[in-house]
């Protein structure tokens, strides 16, 4: 989705302008897509929520899943986003936060100077004529303040229930008209089995966490995978 994502800088985009996409075939390519805990209950009527793990880091990652193929996003349908629930990863398009210097603690705007967002005669400027940041900067930064807050919430919670082994690897994949068996990629998912074999003293911790209602979310999510495969089958048509 982004392509030249760069620090926004009010000398290099002092006549930048932004015109709102009509439509989301910017996504279109996107099959996965980051999500955050607090999204969890409103993005499970819409899609799977499954977790990639960063091997190198050990760290799990929640995502929506948009699509069954690498590079396609079956939810995009003639540029309209046909679910009811948008990711905040991509409401933010064509912004996003990167930390200077890997430190975490310090992140800055960015803007995706090749998104056809972008103009310099139409749109709403991202810089007042003095230089300083228009309203469009800063209603980014507060979406960005509030995504990275709880971003971190949403990191607890992963890093929890990894830590209680209920994240387990599943391949997602179906069977053809042939009866071919075709397996189309491998994900983490959350375990219901062994979500209902814990403890009276784990359960009761988690709802004191608040974890309930998101871990029950995950579960709910995965009814959203049979619309995937019969989406992936009109596509194919």
């Amino acid at each position: 989705m982004f392509k030249k994502l760069v620090p926004v800088n009010s000398s290099t985009h002092k006549d930048l302008k932004l015109k709102r996409a009509p439509n989301y075939n910017f996504a279109k390519n996107v099959h996965v897509a980051p999500l955050l805990a607090h999204e969890f209950p409103q993005a499970s009527s819409s899609f799977p929520i499954i977790f990639h793990k960063n091997d190198e880091k050990g760290e799990f990652h929640p995502l929506a899943l948009l699509g069954l193929k690498k590079e396609e996003n079956l939810i995009i349908q003639d540029g309209r986003w046909t679910a009811t629930y948008v990711p905040a990863a991509i409401r933010r398009y064509p912004f996003a936060a990167a930390s200077v210097n890997g430190d975490d603690d310090n992140m800055v705007v960015c803007l995706d100077e090749e998104a056809e967002m972008f103009n310099k005669d139409d749109g709403d400027a991202l810089f007042n004529e003095d230089g300083s940041e228009s309203k469009i900067i800063e209603q980014v930064k507060e979406f960005m303040n509030s995504f990275l807050e709880r971003e971190a919430s949403s990191r607890a919670f992963v890093k929890y229930i990894a830590e209680k082994d209920l994240l387990v690897p599943r391949t997602v994949g179906y069977t053809k008209s042939d009866g071919e068996r075709v397996n189309i990629g491998s994900f983490f998912a959350f375990d219901e089995e062994k979500f209902n074999q814990l403890s009276d003293e784990e359960f009761l911790e988690m709802r004191k966490r608040g974890y309930l209602a998101v871990c029950y979310a995950i579960l709910t999510s995965m009814q959203q995978m049979d619309n995937l495969f019969r989406l992936q089958q009109q596509a194919a048509a």
